[in-house]
């Protein structure tokens, strides 16, 4: 009887273990462990993020996986956002200004998890941002499109004011108008401030207008063996600047990457989604 009891106890604590386990990381930057990005939209978010980890400090990282019951069934969305947050230590330590995108993609849910230091006065600006960038896409399964068109919003309407000093935005999300000047008002500060630092935010050299944008475009894909090359081309749409840089991507390695997330935390601050 004690043998069985013994072994009884075992079997419950193996099976709360799997129940609340959470997925490794291969990248700091993007998880891509459902498919839902090719190589050069994946390219484009890693260069995203690694810029705005460079410029700022601030480390955003992007997961995307099937669903959520093959490492937490009993948890809610929520809850599993918040433990893989903690486990995997996204953000800064003392600043604890990470932020986690996550997206399921069977169970049609996604959730943007904050750290510590943004507050939760930021939960209502999360919610504004998935409904207009994330789900008008993920709605017609244009999951690529909306992962990099909210992971822009993210940053420019939550991350940028947020290290500018500015207060997290009130009022009802009804009121697309007054939002919209919201977002301008913000996006005129986070030029000023981090004028030099993202590249939509810079002066074209020809024309002197903030109109650049950048993409990379993937002419040979890295291997196990052998790596990839491409060119990082930005352009103005407001003349006919274009600037070709060639780049090369490093090799897919197959073990877990020696970069790691520099300790962050979080209280459950952010937002869900799902359609």
């Amino acid at each position: 009887m004690t043998r069985f009891l013994a072994i009884f106890a075992f079997l419950v604590s193996a099976t709360s273990a799997l129940a609340q386990s959470y997925p490794d990381y291969n990248s700091t930057t993007v998880n891509d462990y459902a498919g839902l990005l090719d190589d050069a939209s994946e390219a484009r978010l890693i260069t995203q993020l690694e810029e705005l980890k460079k410029d700022t400090g601030v480390e955003m990282t992007v997961l995307t996986l099937s669903r959520q019951d093959m490492f937490a069934p009993d948890q809610t969305l929520e809850a599993f956002a918040t433990g893989l947050f903690n486990e995997w230590g996204i953000g800064n330590k003392t600043s604890n200004d990470g932020v986690l995108v996550m997206v399921l993609r069977t169970d049609r849910a996604m959730h943007i998890e904050l750290g510590d230091g943004f507050g939760r006065d930021w939960d209502r600006t999360t919610a504004r941002v998935i409904d207009r960038s994330f789900m008008p896409a993920f709605k017609e399964d244009r999951y690529q499109d909306g992962i990099e068109a909210g992971v822009t919003d993210t940053i420019d309407t939550i991350v940028t004011p947020f290290l500018a000093g500015e207060d997290a935005p009130t009022g009802s999300g009804t009121n697309n108008w007054v939002w919209a000047i919201v977002v301008a008002v913000f996006g005129g500060i986070g030029a000023l401030v981090f004028k030099d630092k993202f590249v939509k935010m810079k002066k074209c050299p020809e024309c002197g207008q903030r109109h650049l944008d950048r993409t990379r475009h993937v002419k040979t894909k890295a291997t196990k063996m052998t790596a990839g090359d491409g060119d990082m081309i930005t352009t103005c749409s407001n003349c006919t600047y274009r600037d070709v840089v060639p780049y090369t991507i490093s090799r897919i390695s197959t073990s877990k990457s020696s970069s790691s997330f520099g300790g962050g935390s979080s209280s459950g601050g952010g937002a869900s989604g799902k359609w």
